[in-house]
């Protein structure tokens, strides 16, 4: 090598001086270690990545296997909710929708010509006024039914209820207990035969006089014309019982003169709460025999029979066995000053007045009797079953309409019957 190679720094091998070499050497290191460091880096990186991409892989295969896991638990609890509705009867679904107030699920539960009858009142509605007014009343004050006791299952069922409202607590009266009688056919509610039960008497008195003390103040603070009122708006009904409620100085306020009149007889701590007979005389014998069934019977009968499995009257039930008359023990044919008589007690006597009151219907005694109507071929068409000892009759009240029955009204027809040779329970 020359002095001046070497003074040039350049080495026979052509090569970098180590001082410029080194710091090659050292970023060449650093590069390397750098890099290796980054691989690691990016190794771990990775590793968390896929460990993060793993963790939401599983996580997303969970969620898709609770999401399944749910809608097979609703499913199954949708079919067992299903099964558990169909195996309700027709009476035990009946109360849940009418306690729900669902008038949908009512109007496809209740066949076209569902009837629900009163006994009681000797009244009925069909599904159009059930599902209208009725429907409406119970919305307005949260009305229901609760149920007591499943006295029998099948067809019919005969279920025994508490009545419960908000115009039960505005007034402060104890609940009463009813039996419903319910007939279906296919799954479809047919007939409600709505019945008293034990302890009715008590309520029905205490009703009675809450309701005209209410209606006395409403008359008195408002006027006739509101009272009216009452009859057809029930949001205006449970407004007003609301404000009557509030303040209990409103039920000592003094009743209205009709109210005062019609009790006029009877001292204040013994209300009277019969229900005496009154003999209208409105409807001649003309008139009388112009009316359903009487204007297309031939003849009529008298008869009494027993049948130990009519336990609550239902004339759409025991129709058909009646007018068999397989089972009449006793028949009586009435001449026209008979039928005059039995017409004129039928259409002309009853209670005179819109209070209603009436006592509780036990369960019927063997013998029973019944009026019935033959055609002018001598076929039976049509009876009114009278049922003494029970104080209960029985008829189509969609074509026969009589006054309110009066607390004599059964003694009067039993002496009908006994005079013409037709055996009475307790005659």
């Amino acid at each position: 090598m020359t002095r001046n190679a070497a003074a040039a720094g350049v080495t026979d091998c052509d090569c970098l001086p180590f001082s410029h070499v080194y710091p090659l050497i050292r970023n060449v290191y650093s590069f390397r270690t750098n890099l290796s460091f980054l691989r690691v880096i990016l190794a771990a990186d990775y590793a968390v990545s896929e460990k993060e991409q793993k963790t939401k892989d599983n996580f997303h295969i969970m969620k898709q296997h609770f999401t399944k896991l749910v809608i097979g638990l609703l499913l199954m609890i949708g079919s067992t909710c299903s099964t558990a509705q169909s195996n309700l009867s027709p009476g035990a679904q009946f109360l849940e929708y009418y306690n729900a107030h669902d008038i949908k699920k009512l109007d496809v539960l209740l066949s076209d010509d569902f009837v629900m009858k009163h006994r009681h009142i000797n009244s009925s509605v069909n599904k159009k006024e059930f599902l209208g007014l009725r429907m409406n009343y119970c919305v307005a004050f949260n009305a229901g039914y609760s149920t007591v006791a499943v006295i029998v299952e099948g067809n019919p069922e005969i279920i025994t209820v508490k009545e419960y409202s908000d115009e039960l607590k505005l007034l402060d009266i104890n609940p009463s207990a009813w039996i419903f009688l319910i007939e279906s056919k296919a799954g479809k509610v047919t007939s409600i035969l709505m019945d008293t039960a034990r302890g009715a008497d008590a309520y029905f008195q205490e009703a009675l006089r809450k309701e005209l003390a209410f209606r006395s103040w409403v008359e008195q603070k408002y006027g006739t014309d509101t009272l009216t009122v009452l009859e057809h708006n029930v949001d205006v009904f449970r407004d007003l019982m609301v404000e009557y409620a509030l303040n209990p100085e409103n039920a000592k306020v003094t009743q209205s003169k009709e109210v005062i009149v019609a009790r006029d007889d009877t001292p204040d701590d013994e209300p009277d709460y019969r229900m005496p007979c009154t003999h209208f005389g409105k409807l001649s014998l003309k008139q009388r025999l112009a009316r359903y069934p009487f204007n297309k019977a031939r003849s009529v009968l008298l008869v009494s029979f027993t049948d130990a499995s009519i336990l609550y009257p239902d004339y759409k039930r025991n129709k058909d066995r009646i007018l068999a008359l397989d089972n009449a023990e006793d028949t009586k044919t009435l001449t026209a000053v008979d039928i005059d008589q039995l017409s004129d007690l039928l259409f002309n006597v009853g209670y005179d007045t819109k209070e209603l009151f009436k006592t509780q219907i036990p369960e019927c005694p063997g013998l029973k009797n019944a009026i019935v109507f033959l055609d002018d071929k001598g076929k039976p068409f049509d009876y009114i079953g009278v049922f003494f000892g029970c104080d209960a009759m029985e008829y189509d009240i969609n074509k026969i309409h009589f006054p309110l029955d009066c607390d004599d009204k059964y003694n009067m027809l039993g002496q009908f019957f006994s005079e013409r040779g037709i055996p009475v329970p307790g005659l």
